[in-house]
């Protein structure tokens, strides 16, 4: 929802700087090794990321017989840990039929205080700004802690722990978040934006099961306070509303780089209740499901499929919309409010300058390791979005938007993604949207 100014700042510099740089382009050639017997691991690079962080990732074994998709895989699987601006692995000749693996990496920076200047719902006019802290990599375990506080549009704060591995092996994972935030209504229903005063934490408990499944239960508790004028429209009709909420979630991934998916399956399917007595009990439930495969050596379709459902009466602040956090390309600054939803999206991507890791002059940024194997790319999109949006009670409230266009993707550290697009709904109308990440 937020993008720092941290990340704005680095878009600036790598635009100046990647110019002068030397590329680098190396590739292992696992095939030279392919079938003979796995001796030895060694981990090279990694000041601050404990081995076991890096080993976990990996499928292969001491012991194992080198396979060349399976090692691609290990690699894909480290860089998806987002600790290192760059991954590779070596293969090792040993003299008796065997092969050693040297894993090397490069660590990104991983502790530092920023300044917060951040685009609120995506559009270009609701800014905010403050301060920031994150740590991506305590103890070396991979575990994130990030402390924030905003003023301007939607001004507030949050603090948020992740450990993804505990439990040694069971493989368990928390995330606590903690938020006191005065937001804008999103609401469609009344014509006036107000105020939303909104304070509370989330919990997050779960497991991973091997490589690719995740399954969490998720305790949430909110509150909640309108205006003394739109009361009404809270159940509790008293301002204040207090929301109980517990859900679970099961992800199934298998993508091979998050950052910029060419091939796997992604499905997110989730349900939560939310439950007061005398006042709220509904159900927000669905599913996301993503498909990416390639159609030759360089070119890779990635599809979409979300449906967000609901059941019982859903208050104002529970709805779902498209044109804030989801949006559909074409008609990317227009908004919808329902119940339900539905989202299509295909695209097909293809590189125009290929990915290479570029050194800064790290006299200019004095960060050391931190300016070297900064990945540099160009990717061009073709795409089509298509949303629809409603209430379960009036079919005549459906709305569905569609549009199609083509895009310059940027792939830049610590930033990943910054997309240039110029979208057309079914009108031919056009617009350019300048946005970070991946759509889809």
């Amino acid at each position: 929802m937020k993008k720092v100014s941290a990340i704005w700042f680095s878009v600036f510099i790598n635009c100046l700087l990647f110019l002068s740089a030397p590329a680098q382009e190396v590739t292992a050639n696992y095939h030279l090794f392919e079938g003979k017997t796995i001796y030895k691991i060694v981990i090279v690079g990694n000041v601050s990321t404990k081995e076991s962080v890096i080993k976990r990732e990996m499928k292969t074994k001491v012991g194992d017989i080198l396979i060349s998709n399976k090692l691609q895989q290990d690699r894909k699987r480290i860089q998806n840990l987002q600790l290192f601006t760059r991954v590779e692995i070596y293969p090792t000749e040993s003299g008796n039929g065997q092969v050693g693996l040297v894993v090397w990496v490069a660590e990104r920076w991983h502790f530092f205080p920023y300044p917060l200047l951040f685009r609120n719902e995506r559009t270009w006019d609701k800014w905010s700004y403050g301060a920031g802290f994150m740590h991506n990599n305590i103890r070396g375990m991979n575990n994130r802690l990030l402390a924030e506080l905003w003023l301007g549009y939607n001004p507030g704060g949050q603090l948020s722990y992740y450990n993804p591995w505990f439990g040694g092996k069971h493989n368990l994972y928390y995330k606590l978040i903690v938020h006191s935030m005065k937001i804008k209504s999103r609401t469609l229903q009344i014509p006036e934006r107000f105020d939303e005063l909104r304070r509370g934490a989330t919990f997050t408990l779960g497991k991973r099961w091997g490589y690719h499944t995740f399954s969490s239960l998720l305790f949430a508790y909110e509150k909640i306070a309108y205006p003394d004028r739109y009361k009404r429209f809270l159940p509790s009709e008293t301002g204040r509303q207090n929301v109980a909420t517990a859900g679970f979630e099961v992800i199934f991934d298998t993508r091979d780089l998050y950052e910029y998916t060419r091939k796997g399956w992604y499905i997110d399917a989730y349900a939560t209740q939310s439950y007061l007595t005398k006042q709220l009990n509904y159900i927000m439930y669905g599913f996301d499901l993503r498909y990416y495969f390639p159609l030759s050596k360089q070119i890779s379709f990635a599809s979409r499929c979300t449906i967000d459902l609901s059941h019982g009466t859903v208050p104002l602040f529970s709805n779902y919309y498209l044109g804030y956090s989801e949006r559909i390309r074409g008609h990317f600054y227009e908004q919808r409010e329902g119940d339900s939803r539905m989202i299509f999206s295909g695209e097909i991507r293809f590189p125009l300058l290929p990915i290479q890791y570029l050194d800064l002059n790290s006299s200019y940024l004095m960060v050391g390791q931190y300016s070297r194997d900064l990945p540099f790319g160009v990717s061009a999109a073709v795409f089509y979005d298509v949303g629809m949006i409603g209430y379960r009670k009036n079919r005549d409230s459906l709305d569905i938007l569609s549009g199609f266009g083509v895009g310059l993707h940027f792939h830049l550290p610590y930033v990943e993604l910054l997309r240039i697009e110029y979208a057309f709904d079914w009108e031919v109308n056009g617009q350019i949207i300048i946005d970070t990440k991946v759509a889809l």
